[in-house]
Formats: C-alpha cells, sequence, structure tokens
C-alpha cells in the first residue's frame, strides 16, 4: 500500500518538506510548488520553510540567503546535533530536541531540529520526523495564528515541552505503578523494570537541562532586542519546571531502588533464617544416624530387638532439644 504525503508536504524532486507561507493576519497558507522559496515575503507576512537534510541539495538554496547570517548557515550545514542557541540583532539559531515522529505516531525517542529565526521568516531542518513541527504544521493550517517567525518559534517550543511533559506524566505513571507493587506484602524484584524507566528517565533529564542551560544563557544575551529575550526567558522557565520535575523523579527511583533492594536483602534474610532453623534441627539427628552408621564392635542397640526404635526415638529427642535450645535463647535476647 502506498502512503499518501502529509498535509502540507511539497510532493516531487525538492529538499523543502514544506513551505507555508504566512500573511499579515498570521493566516497559514501552503505553498504547493517546489520552487526556492524566498525568506522575504513581498506582502508583509512571513515564510516558513522546512528541510530535509538528508537531501543534500538544501545546501544550496542556504547558501543563497542573505537574511541568514553566516553562524547559522553554518548550523543548518553541520551534522553536529549538540543542542545550543545564539542569537544577534536580527536572527536567533540553534539545535533544539524534540520527540520523534514515525508516519503518523509519535515514537519514544528524542530526535534534534535545527532552527533558524529571521525577522520575516523561519527556516526548520531535521534528519528524522520530529512531532513538533508536523503538530504546529497542521495547527496552523487548520486556523491558528501565528503573528511573527518569534511567535512561530515559541510555539514549536511549546509543542517540544508538551511532550516533554506528556512522557513525564507516563514516567510518573510508571512508577507510581512500581511503587504501589513494591509496597505490597509480597516481595517483587521490579529492578529491570525500574532500570528501563530510571535510564529513559536520566536521557530526558539530560536534554532538558542541557536546553534550560542553554535557554537561560540566550535570554541573558545583550545582544538580542527585548521580545526575544522575554520569549527565551519564559521558555526557559517552562524548561526549568520541567527540570526540576525530572529531578524530584530521579530521587524517588533511587528511593525506589533502595525499596527493592531492602525488601529482596529482607526476604533473602528470611529465607535463610529457615534454613538455619531446619539445619540446626536436622544436625543432632544426623550426629546420632551417623553415629549408629558406624562399623564398629559395641554399638548401642546393635543387640536390642528395639534398637532401631531407639535410635529413632534419640534423633526425634535431640531434634527436639535444639528446638527447645533455640526457642530460650530467642527468648533471652528478647528480654
Amino acid at each position: 500500500m502506498r502512503l499518501k504525503p502529509p498535509r502540507g508536504a511539497i510532493v516531487g524532486d525538492s529538499p523543502f518538506l514544506w513551505v507555508l507561507r504566512f500573511d499579515p493576519r498570521g493566516a497559514a497558507s501552503l505553498v504547493s510548488e517546489a520552487s526556492a522559496p524566498n525568506l522575504s515575503p513581498d506582502d508583509g507576512g512571513f515564510i516558513w520553510v522546512h528541510l530535509n537534510v538528508a537531501d543534500l541539495r538544501y545546501r544550496d538554496w542556504v547558501a543563497a540567503q542573505p537574511q541568514i547570517p553566516d553562524e547559522a548557515k553554518a548550523l543548518l550545514l553541520e551534522p553536529d546535533t549538540h543542542q545550543r542557541l545564539a542569537a544577534d540583532e536580527t536572527a536567533l539559531w540553534g539545535v533544539l530536541p524534540d520527540r520523534g515522529r514515525d508516519l503518523e505516531r509519535p515514537e519514544d525517542v528524542l530526535r534534534h531540529l535545527r532552527i533558524v529565526v529571521t525577522e520575516r521568516g523561519l527556516v526548520t531542518a531535521r534528519r528524522y520526523a520530529v512531532q513538533s513541527t508536523a503538530a504546529v504544521r497542521q495547527a496552523a493550517l487548520d486556523g491558528a495564528r501565528m503573528n511573527s517567525p518569534l511567535d512561530l518559534f515559541e510555539t514549536l517550543v511549546e509543542e517540544t515541552l508538551s511532550t516533554m511533559d506528556a512522557a513525564i506524566d507516563a514516567l510518573f505513571a510508571e512508577f507510581n505503578e512500581i511503587e504501589d507493587r513494591v509496597l505490597d506484602d509480597e516481595a517483587r524484584d521490579e529492578r529491570r523494570r525500574l532500570g528501563a524507566l530510571r535510564r529513559q528517565t536520566i536521557r530526558l533529564h539530560r536534554e532538558i537541562a542541557d536546553a534550560q542551560r542553554v535557554f537561560a544563557r540566550a535570554g541573558q544575551s545583550a545582544r538580542v532586542g527585548e521580545p526575544t529575550q522575554a520569549a527565551l526567558r519564559r521558555l526557559s522557565q517552562r524548561f526549568d519546571a520541567l527540570h526540576q520535575e525530572l529531578e524530584a523523579l530521579q530521587a524517588r527511583a533511587r528511593l525506589l531502588q533502595d525499596e527493592i533492594v531492602s525488601n529482596l536483602t529482607a526476604e533473602t534474610n528470611r529465607q535463610l533464617y529457615v534454613l538455619t532453623i531446619l539445619g540446626t534441627l536436622l544436625m543432632p539427628p544426623t550426629l546420632i544416624s551417623g553415629i549408629f552408621g558406624m562399623n564398629t564392635k559395641n554399638l548401642f542397640f546393635a543387640e536390642n530387638e528395639y534398637g532401631t526404635l531407639y535410635a529413632a526415638a534419640l534423633c526425634v529427642a535431640s531434634a527436639a532439644a535444639a528446638l527447645f535450645a533455640l526457642a530460650w535463647i530467642r527468648k533471652r535476647d528478647s528480654m
């Protein structure tokens, strides 16, 4: 079965995944032609170009854009996906985390999105499909208004934050379930499941902590204007809130790990205690049966008609004596 292209995609031999044009009122319309788009539309609106970096022909278009600063062009052209965010008086550019997308469904994996914001346009580039661009494109085509490229940029990051927030909620639900099982009366080994969740939490925490740092640093830069600084500060606060939630979740995961280990240790100690009691009770009868099994002369009860019963009675009596001794020692220790 042949898959249909997503709504808003440019079909054909082109490195442009889609191009959306926003009029002065902020309404979006699809640019269906595959020709190279102009980042400075004449109608007073702005344009959003979404690039596929797997198609190397996008490099020629990026290099020919005078509105994009050289540092931003280098970011779009280089393969590095290290998170960063920089700005000057005319543009904002960076590499940001995003959630992956497989066809029409989100993936539980983090990808990276390269983004450049200019006064009259926004350029995004990715190698693998991501969630935020698809969601914001659909919302824009359904009627959501975007007043400026900075507004569109903030909406994209807000969508990324929403997906990360949903991922954190899912992690909280998983931890709640594990916690309920751990606190049951029965000892449960949830270490493997908890370990997988801790790895997800650590990866997500690393990405969010890096994003919070780069947004906070860019928001304090004196090179950017007040509207951009305000947007960066708002986004930095959102990242900081998620960062704090994940730190609390990591602390909770460590406590759960300690609780699981403690429960398993207690269960092991109980099993060792039972084995110790059984070994103590069986040791005297084993000694007596070993004595009567020796092939020597003058063995007790060797010539007696009821010798076997007497030997068995001695074994039972020795086990009872050992049990009495254990009970007396336990009672003495509890006093």
